[in-house]
Parts: C-alpha cells; sequence; structure tokens
C-alpha cells in the first residue's frame, strides 16, 4: 500500500500534479497514530466521495476553518473510488476527443441504460454541460421550510457565485445569438405556443436578482450592456428584462477580477487543488511527519465498503470510522472521538445510487424499522428529449445585421415549460452556424457549446445554415413506487453487495411497461414536452423550409406551413428520446424532511437517529424540477458544511483568563486572521503551525522566532498562555523590546556576537537573542552547551537563570558551588509553579520603562507567582521600543493562544 514520495514517472507523464494532491490510504491511515500538541490527528471529517459533492463541501469545510475567523480545528480525509484524472473541467483544455472513462457499479433494470459514473476526483463535473437554472418555488414545494428559506435568502446565491452563474452569460453573445434570443422571444409571445409558463410567472435573472446595489441601479442601459444590445437600441426596460430570462443560466466565468485568469467552465476540482495547495504550504513538507500536520488529506483509488457503526444507549447510532476497499484488503480509517463538546462527522458525497448503496449497507440493522425503510425509495430522474434541426439563414435574416460575420456563431438560450400535471420541464437550446466551418472547427466548438453531446450536430452547419439543437429536460414524478433502489441478493463487488436500480419506464410504451400513476403521469409530461419542443422549432424556422437532423449522417426535409402536430409524426422522433438514466442526474432516495417518519435525513442532511452522519448529494432532494442539481446541489454542500463549522464539530477550548482583561486587546485570538500577523524569521523546515486556536511549535535544525511584525511596542503588559507536552523537553521563551530581525544589528551589538558560541549569521531569529530580552521557559533550566559557567563547560543545569520565568541568562544569583560564593543576582528571581504537561499556564510580562515584572499563573489550579523583576542597565539592549516574538526552539513542542497586550 506504500506509495513513494516523490512523483511517478508512467510512460507519457509524471505525475506531479497527483502526487502534490493525493496521499496514498496508508499515509492517511499513519497520519492518525501519532500526536501534534498532544491530540491524537484523528480525522475530525470524513468525506466519502471525491467527486463534484464530495469535492465542493471539503473545500468548504477546508477553507472556512483556515481564513478569517478561523482557526484551523479540524482535520478532513477526502476517500474517492477512482483516480486523479484532470484539473478542471474537460472544456477548460485543449481537445483531446473524450471524457474520461465511465463506470456503471451497480445492476440495471434491464430495460434502463445507465451510462454510469465518472470514477474520478471531480467526478461529473469534470464533463457536465453547465446549465444550472434555479428550482421554481411549485417544484420544491414539499421541501423542508428552513431549508428554502436559507437558499432563497443565502444560499442560492453564494452557490450562483461559485459556479459562475450570477454573472450575465457574457461568453456567448454575437450576431446570431442576439437574432435567435430576439426571435424566440418575439414566438412565445404569440397566441399558440405557449409554454405553461408566462414571462411574468418566471424569475428574474439571477444577475438581476443578486444584483449588487452598491454599483448603481438596473436601467435599461446596464440591461442593454448585459444582453450585449446597441446603446441605440430601443427595446423597453419591461421587454429587455425577458429577453434576460431566455439567456442560458450557464456555469461558464468569463470575466475575472483585474490580474485573474478566468476558470472558465466550472469544476470542483481546482477549489479543491487550491485546498489541497494551502494544507500543504501550512504542513511545510513531506513525508509521515509533515503529513501528521496536514489538514486535509485526499486518497484516491479506495472503495468504501461500509461505515462503522455504535449503538449507543440511547438507541441513536454513532459513526466510529470508515472501511474502505483497496489492493484486495479492508482497512479501517478512524474519526475522532467526541472532544471540546463538539462531534466529528462522515459525510457521504457519492453518486444516489452509491449513497444509497452505503447507507444501506450500513445502515440496514441498526437503522431497521427506521429511516433504513425509506432509504432507496423515491428514486428520481430526468426525461430527456433532444431535436436537432438546420434552418436556413433566410429564416433569422430578418433580425440579423448586413455585415458578414468572421468567426464561427454560437448560442445558447433556455426557456421553462409546464404541463397540465404541474411537472416542469425546460429546453436548453444550442446553436451554431453562419460561417464556414475550418479545419479546426471541431476543436472550436468544443470550447464554445455548453453541451459536448450536440457537438456532431453542429459541425453540420456552414455559411448559410444554423444547426440548432433544442433540449428537453422533465421532472419525473416523486414517490413512484416504480423507482427505488436496493441491494442485490447476488452480486458483490469490493466484498459488499451491490446496488440494484429500478426505474419507472415512462420511455416503454404502456403495453410492455404498464407503471405506476406516476409513471404514467410521467409519460404525459413527456408528451406535453416534446409538443412545446415542435413548436420551438417552428419559431426558429420562421416560415421556411428546414430539415431534421435524427442522426449525424441523415436529414428529413420538412416544409413550409408544417405545423408542430405533423412533426410529431415523423419518423426522426423515433429516436428523439433519451433512455431513463442517462442523465446523470438521478435523487431522492435518502430524502430530507421535517417528519421523521416520512423521510430519510433532517433538513440538513443528517440521517435520523444518527448523532454524526450527513449525506451532501442529490440523493437528499424530496422532488426534483427539471434543473441539473448542480446549483441546488452545492447550495446544500455550503450550508451543510456551515452548520457543521459552527454548531457540530470540534472547535479550539474555550479561554479561561485568570485575570481582568480591562484595557487588553488581543495579538493573537485563535483566528486565522490574526495568526498572520505574526511572522517567522530562521530557516524553513519549522515554525508555529495554526492548529486548534493556538499556535504549535514544530521543526528541528535551527533556532526560529515567530514574532507579532504588525507593531512595536514601548511600556506594555503582555499575556500569553501556553503548554508543554514532555517534562524533559519544553525548551521556549517570550522575547520583548528587539528590533526588527530583518534588519542588520548596531555596531555596537554585532561586538556582541563572539558571546554566543552557536550564533548564525545567516538567521535572523539570532539577532534579537542579543538585541532583546527572553524570559525563559524551561523548567529543566538546561545549561548552554557553548558556555562556561566559572569554569566548567558545559554549563551546569538547573541554573536560576535558565529557569521557566527569569529573564534568561541575566544573573539571578545562583550559586557557584566549587568556588563557595553566589552570582550577583541582577535580576530577583523565584521559582513559579511547576509546569504540567496538557496544563495552560499564563505569562503576564509587565515592561515599564528599563524594569521588567514577569508573572506565571498555573490556570487549573489559579497558583500565581512573580517570578522575577528586573531593572535593564544596558543602554544598548532591549532599548524602549521593540517587537515581541516567540522562540521556536528545535524539536521542542509547545501550545501557544490567548496572546494580548495592554498598553498606556
Amino acid at each position: 500500500m506504500a506509495q513513494p514520495l516523490t512523483s511517478e514517472s508512467t510512460s507519457f507523464t509524471l505525475d506531479n500534479m497527483g502526487r502534490y494532491l493525493c496521499n496514498t490510504l496508508q499515509e492517511a491511515f499513519d497520519s492518525t497514530t501519532q500526536t501534534i500538541a498532544g491530540r491524537q490527528r484523528a480525522f475530525d471529517v470524513i468525506v466519502v466521495g471525491g467527486g463534484t459533492f464530495g469535492a465542493a463541501i471539503a473545500e468548504h469545510l477546508f477553507v472556512t476553518d483556515a481564513g478569517g475567523d478561523g482557526t484551523r480545528s479540524r482535520r478532513i480525509l477526502v476517500l474517492e473510488a477512482g483516480p486523479f484524472v484532470l484539473p478542471e473541467h474537460m472544456q477548460n483544455m485543449p481537445f483531446m476527443g473524450g471524457a474520461p472513462d465511465l463506470r456503471v457499479p451497480w445492476v440495471n433494470h434491464p430495460a434502463l441504460n445507465y451510462s454510469g459514473l465518472i470514477f474520478a476526483i471531480g467526478g461529473r463535473s469534470l464533463t457536465w454541460g453547465g446549465w444550472s437554472p434555479e428550482l421554481l418555488d411549485l417544484e420544491w414545494a414539499t421541501w423542508p421550510q428552513t431549508t428554502r428559506d436559507d437558499l432563497r435568502t443565502r444560499y442560492f446565491e453564494q452557490s450562483s457565485d461559485q459556479i459562475g452563474v450570477t454573472a450575465t452569460n457574457d461568453f456567448i453573445f454575437g450576431p446570431l445569438h442576439s437574432a435567435l434570443r430576439k426571435q424566440l422571444h418575439t414566438g412565445l409571445k404569440t397566441p399558440g405556443n405557449e409554454t405553461g409558463f408566462s414571462f411574468a410567472d418566471l424569475p428574474d435573472h439571477p444577475s438581476v436578482r443578486y444584483h449588487d446595489s452598491t454599483l448603481g441601479p438596473i436601467n435599461v442601459a446596464l440591461l442593454r450592456k448585459w444582453l450585449n444590445l446597441p446603446a441605440g437600441n430601443r427595446t423597453s426596460k419591461a421587454e429587455l428584462l425577458e429577453l434576460l430570462k431566455l439567456e442560458a443560466p450557464l456555469a461558464v466565468q468569463s470575466r475575472t477580477e483585474s490580474g485573474l485568469f478566468p476558470t472558465n467552465k466550472f469544476s470542483a476540482v481546482p477549489g479543491l487543488i487550491r485546498a489541497a495547495r494551502l494544507a500543504n504550504r501550512e504542513a511545510d513538507g513531506t513525508g509521515p511527519i509533515a503529513d501528521v500536520r496536514k489538514r486535509l488529506m485526499i486518497v484516491p483509488d479506495c472503495h468504501v465498503q461500509e461505515l462503522i457503526t455504535e449503538t449507543q444507549a440511547d438507541n441513536w447510532v454513532r459513526i466510529t470510522g470508515v472501511r474502505v476497499w483497496q489492493n484486495g484488503m479492508s482497512v479501517d480509517i478512524p474519526l475522532a472521538p467526541p472532544r471540546d463538546s463538539g462531534q466529528s462527522a462522515v459525510v457521504i458525497a457519492l453518486g444516489t445510487v452509491e449513497t444509497t448503496r452505503v447507507a444501506l449497507t450500513t445502515f440496514q440493522q441498526s437503522l431497521a424499522g427506521r429511516a433504513a425503510q425509506r432509504m432507496g425509495s423515491n428514486l428520481i430522474a430526468h426525461l430527456r428529449s433532444n431535436l436537432t434541426i438546420r434552418v436556413p439563414r433566410k429564416a433569422i435574416e430578418a433580425n440579423l445585421p448586413p455585415e458578414p460575420f468572421n468567426s464561427l456563431q454560437c448560442s445558447a438560450l433556455f426557456v421553462k415549460g409546464k404541463a397540465a400535471s404541474g411537472s416542469t420541464f425546460h429546453f436548453q437550446i444550442t446553436a451554431s452556424g453562419l460561417n464556414e466551418l475550418g479545419t479546426d472547427a471541431e476543436a472550436e466548438l468544443f470550447k464554445k457549446i455548453p453541451t459536448l453531446e450536440h457537438l456532431e450536430g453542429m459541425l453540420r452547419a456552414n455559411d448559410k445554415t444554423v444547426v440548432i439543437t433544442i433540449r428537453g429536460i422533465g421532472e419525473m414524478k416523486p414517490r413512484n413506487p416504480d423507482s427505488f433502489v436496493d441491494l442485490s441478493m447476488l452480486e458483490t463487488e469490493f466484498g459488499r453487495p451491490k446496488a440494484v436500480v429500478h426505474l419507472g419506464n415512462a420511455k416503454a410504451v404502456p403495453e410492455a411497461f404498464p407503471g405506476s400513476n406516476e409513471t404514467n403521469i410521467d409519460r404525459a409530461t413527456w408528451d406535453e414536452m416534446d409538443s412545446v419542443s415542435d413548436k420551438i422549432a417552428l419559431i426558429f424556422a420562421g416560415n421556411e423550409p428546414f430539415e431534421i437532423l435524427p442522426t449525424q449522417s441523415s436529414a428529413i426535409p420538412v416544409p413550409v406551413g408544417s405545423r408542430a402536430q405533423r412533426l410529431a409524426l415523423l419518423g426522426a422522433f423515433r429516436n428523439r428520446r433519451d433512455d431513463l438514466g442517462t442523465t446523470h442526474h438521478d435523487t431522492g432516495t435518502m430524502r430530507m424532511g421535517d417528519d421523521i417518519a416520512d423521510s430519510v435525513t433532517n433538513d440538513f442532511g443528517r440521517i435520523h437517529d444518527t448523532t454524526n452522519c450527513y449525506i451532501a448529494s442529490p440523493a437528499l432532494f424530496p422532488t426534483m424540477g427539471s434543473p441539473n442539481p448542480m446549483l441546488t446541489g452545492i447550495a446544500l454542500c455550503r450550508r451543510t458544511a456551515d452548520l457543521l463549522s459552527s454548531s457540530v464539530l470540534p472547535s479550539s477550548e474555550p479561554v479561561i483568563s485568570p485575570q481582568p482583561e480591562a484595557g487588553f486587546r488581543s495579538l493573537f485570538d485563535g483566528t486565522d486572521k490574526t495568526f498572520k500577523d505574526w511572522y517567522l524569521a530562521g530557516p524553513g523546515g519549522g515554525g508555529m503551525l495554526h492548529l486548534n486556536g493556538e499556535m504549535v511549535s514544530y521543526g528541528g535544525g535551527g533556532l526560529r522566532l515567530f514574532y507579532y511584525a504588525k507593531e512595536a511596542f514601548s511600556d506594555f503588559t503582555l499575556r500569553l498562555q501556553f503548554r508543554i507536552f514532555d517534562t524533559a523537553n519544553h525548551n521556549s521563551g517570550v522575547f520583548v523590546r528587539f528590533p526588527r530581525p530583518t534588519l542588520e544589528l548596531a555596531d555596537t551589538l554585532k561586538t556582541r556576537i563572539p558571546n554566543e558560541p552557536f550564533f548564525d549569521a545567516g538567521n535572523a531569529a539570532w539577532r534579537p537573542v542579543i538585541a532583546g530580552f527572553e524570559v525563559q521557559i524551561d523548567d529543566n533550566a538546561r545549561g548552554d552547551s557553548g558556555k562556561d559557567f566559572y569554569g566548567i563547560r558545559p554549563e551546569l543545569d538547573g541554573l536560576f537563570k535558565n529557569r521557566t520565568g527569569a529573564i534568561y541568562k541575566i544573573q539571578a544569583g545562583d550559586r557557584v558551588w566549587h568556588l563557595n560564593f553566589n552570582e550577583p543576582a541582577v535580576q530577583n528571581y523565584t521559582p513559579g509553579p511547576a509546569l504540567v504537561p496538557g496544563i495552560w499556564f499564563e505569562y503576564e510580562i509587565e515592561v515599564q520603562g528599563n524594569n521588567y515584572r514577569v508573572f506565571l499563573t498555573n490556570i487549573q489550579t489559579g497558583v500565581r507567582q512573580q517570578t522575577t523583576s528586573f531593572d535593564n542597565t544596558d543602554g544598548e539592549r532591549g532599548r524602549v521600543r521593540g517587537f515581541i516574538g516567540i522562540q521556536v526552539y528545535p524539536g521542542s513542542t509547545l501550545a501557544w493562544r490567548h496572546i494580548r497586550i495592554k498598553t498606556p
């Protein structure tokens, strides 16, 4: 199972990115067996699945804990069954002629034709089309009210921003797009072309609803700009808003902040790579020691068999780990136990069918008669039809400018519809043409069109024609008894039963598959959707003859004056409907709800009667509507991640202040924001790790100093808390009143360098040793091996001047036994309470003029002792204004927190 730390080579590539992003299962497991700052490094969150939604929730959990008010209190593991394949969406990369392989890890009903899952980090987000409409109110009326309120007021906007839908469609524009949009708008308002919704029934485009009011009002000029219309266009504001409703809601970012490259079509992989990069940078190294410091680990090519559970006294079930299969054997990855009033969690973020498999395998016994009996029911997918037509330029010429076009034209439009039953559908309209195709047309279209399945059809356009594909996506009825997922009694994979998928086959004729009432409603919806699609085709044809393109090599002519009813009779439509399950939009089997007796999870995706098992996938959707689940799924991931961060997962320990705090301000409060105000002086390979709201020292091979770089201080009272972990090895100290260490020492201080035998001129951490003062931490009072104590070398252990609470190396009246006298008591030192591993202590350091006083408090017992007072008479050292820093001594681990200061 072990993997080399270096990048591996294949016949063609060096796997730098995969090695940088991922860890082996053995590396992840080994990292849980070690400690940092007295804590075991088991994972606080294990995300099962590194596809779209697993990557999204892992990134959000990591980033919210790593930045701003984050205290870096959690450790996250992502387990993915597939390898690392692509670093971003395949359309953001050069055309390579194909996508990652699909695999079907379940058993299909014989009439279904599931194309399977993309087994790779990022999953379906590597290849999806990018269409991301929001749910209408009627499409999710049965969802928990709290979920709907949160998504409408907050998370839909965040999700839209994340995937790039909020902005107007600024990557598809031009004469063809404007002409088709105008023609479609006019046609839909013509009697007889009703879709089930009027324009007034539909919400405004996200760019209107989520407009930043500080950028000014939404006026006609701004709407024209968003629609790429000329300044002289006379369209009314009301109609401009309607035109925006026809713009394709695509998850594509083509404009970004100054100095940044756009990421183009959204995929979850770049965000996960960003989080992994930050985790690697924090860990400061590679190998087992650095892995322990890493807060995010991603393990590919491992298959989750089930979750490990324990049933508690109250009959609730808690997850204690995850059992995975790799290289022919099972490995158990432990989950961190509850701590600091927090609970670790497992998030199942696989595709809907595989999420259901893991849940059923895990809970069929422990939650029998409860949530387990509802797992797998309510399977929902989408009805999908495709109509590709080729219309002559003349059909849209009235809306085109007279000048010729210099490039291949593309368009993407969106229309929403509703059936008599109330089921919804929509149309994703893609068009290309009005320019001769060159030899690189396939590569050009690969970049331009939203839906790659339409690539071959688009290649049949030329400078005199436009090819238009009208893809209908229809809602399937929930709670269909024909549609469910269960476990196979016969077939296994990786030592566990496969899932078996049953789906009400509305595509089949009733004689072959009579079906339930819900299945027959789906049949009627499909018929109505296709009927509206035919009307849209005739709108684009514009009373001109056109062609239907049923296959890549055939065409069916349609004469002028044809009605929509006639189109439905043409032979082209035998293959217009896709098999059920080919959309990858399966949802519903782990439905959320407020009624514990009628749902599988609560409104945040926690499985009922479990303490710490969450779902983060479209399997949660009680109903689906017609939209792709991407936008809603990302919104739910963010919402669940925020709940885990704020209310579930362990956080940093509560801080106790043993003394009144009036007048103090924080220099480090446990958050990333204040941690960034501290800089490291000294060599790499060590420093301070921000962990659990604490600073934790690490590293060997050289002296280091972590100093507050934002401000220098003259007179002050400094309070800071620390704890040790090893009675034999805990050397550290607090430096005060030293110049910025990046600056050279004053000439008068350089003369003192020979007094420090280990001084390293290339290490800035040594300069404060000479220029400032250190309040020592070391109950062992280790002697300096490079220094002489009145003829004895090395210096003796146990001297007061080297002990915790002393001003380091300032004479403290130590007895010189072999010469029978005491050193001068330049500082008045008294030992403080003995340091105890794992217990927090607090230093209070008062510096007023040239007077220094130090107090040490055991926070657990409250014992407080003034350890020293010292009057500085050295005019060159500890000058009136200087910086504050913490020593990072090689091989000594201490934790620091709650650093604050009071100044006059």
